[in-house]
């Protein structure tokens, strides 16, 4: 068999390249842009699979009495891709990634692991690893032990599970960890093992659900590093991970499936689901923009150049996610740190008060109130208070040169 390339694991090395995998369907070779083509996403989906998913998702649908637990998800992930099941608390990511491992049976739907059926199969039997929150690390048994326990379930040779757990641990940086127990590491130590035992038995495909967010902000941005590494090293590997933090995904994901409420609502490339949000929910959640009340000026199509919309006194550029009509309600993106702050009279600004601010370390957090639209609440993120009025003072905000994202308002959707 050959060999799993050993890449050490140390919270102070160079993560892996940030990589976009723009299309739809199946893996375009690796791009050296981190935000993805969109141009290339095209390409390659008007060039068609050539190969059955590696994760196949259709219909799936998981009820628990009255409660719809996930609704309907159509999803596939290709080999050697990564995406994000990103969303808050209840949206149905976590239920769709245990639908798929076989440790719940959906009411409805199919899923197929390269073109294999395996709705109704047990997980033991679809050959997939799996990392949960809690690590699911047997307390009893040495690192290796746990390492080895898909392996000897398989009833892999015992020389040919040796080779394969310390090849594992060498991956995620704990060859030197296979005498101890669960209980003499730390989280992150734990989380690692966790990682290697899912890696030990070969899985074409890898689960991941929320596997960072027991452990601290500064062993999260390690590990994060880490998962980057290891991801460009696995290239073959399919892999869902489940997260509610944008951070992880934007670095993690080749695309981004936002769900809300048990139901996807936007699917696309990372960078391209970032930049042009197509939905108020995925502009809010992915990025936290500040969704501004606009009115479009004249009737336009998706992507048209020059068209403007009017936003409280001012008459602004923008870039509209879909078509619209003249005077059609719709919603202005416009992420905090690309806003400016300035003299409440100074030409082409939006007239606010400063209400609240923030440090965060890097920048302070502003919170203003817009005099017009009344009442609409803009955060500003800048990096110093010099300039920025006391709190109740008037303010101006200024918009970004280029034009902001345009979406429709959640009852124009």
């Amino acid at each position: 068999m050959p060999a799993v390339p050993a890449v050490p694991a140390a919270p102070d090395k160079k993560p892996g390249s940030l990589i976009e995998r723009p299309t739809d369907d199946m893996p375009a070779p690796r791009s050296a842009d981190p935000a993805g083509s969109a141009d290339a996403a095209d390409a390659a989906d008007s060039a068609g699979p050539a190969e059955p998913a590696a994760i196949g998702i259709t219909g799936l649908t998981v009820r628990y009495g009255a409660v719809t637990a996930l609704d309907s998800l159509d999803l596939h992930v290709a080999r050697g891709e990564t995406v994000a099941l990103l969303g808050p608390s209840g949206s149905g990511k976590s239920t769709a990634l245990k639908a798929v491992a076989g440790f719940l049976r959906p009411t409805a739907g199919r899923v197929t692991l390269a073109g294999r059926d395996v709705t109704h199969e047990p997980p033991n039997k679809r050959g997939i690893g799996v990392v949960v929150q809690n690590y699911a690390l047997f307390p009893h048994m040495r690192v290796a032990d746990n390492v080895a326990f898909g392996l000897r379930a398989r009833r892999v040779p015992r020389a040919e599970v040796a080779r394969q757990v310390a090849e594992a641990l060498d991956m995620v940086g704990m060859a030197a960890y296979g005498r101890r127990y669960p209980r003499e590491l730390s989280g992150g130590q734990q989380q690692r093992v966790a990682i290697a035992r899912a890696l030990a038995i070969r899985p074409p495909v890898l689960l991941l659900d929320e596997p960072l967010s027991a452990l601290d902000a500064a062993l999260r941005a390690d590990l994060l590093g880490e998962l980057q590494q290891l991801r460009a090293d696995l290239p073959d590997v399919a892999i869902m991970y489940v997260t509610h933090d944008q951070t992880e995904a934007l670095a993690l994901a080749d695309r981004i499936a936002v769900m809300r409420d048990a139901r996807l609502v936007d699917l696309d490339v990372t960078g391209r689901l970032y930049r042009r949000p197509p939905s108020p929910f995925t502009a809010a959640f992915l990025g936290a923009a500040n969704l501004l009340p606009a009115r479009v000026v004249s009737d336009c199509a998706a992507d048209a150049a020059g068209t403007q919309a009017r936003v409280g006194n001012l008459t602004v550029a923008v870039d509209p996610s879909r078509a619209f009509r003249a005077d059609d309600d719709a919603l202005l993106v416009a992420r905090p740190h690309t806003l400016t702050v300035a003299a409440p009279d100074a030409p082409g600004v939006l007239r606010a008060r400063l209400t609240g601010t923030q440090w965060r370390g890097a920048t302070y957090r502003l919170t203003c109130l817009l005099d017009d639209p009344v009442g609409t609440e803009v955060r500003c993120d800048v990096s110093s208070l010099d300039g920025v009025p006391s709190l109740g003072a008037a303010i101006g905000i200024a918009l970004p040169d280029a034009p902001c994202v345009l979406v429709p308002t959640e009852a124009g959707t």
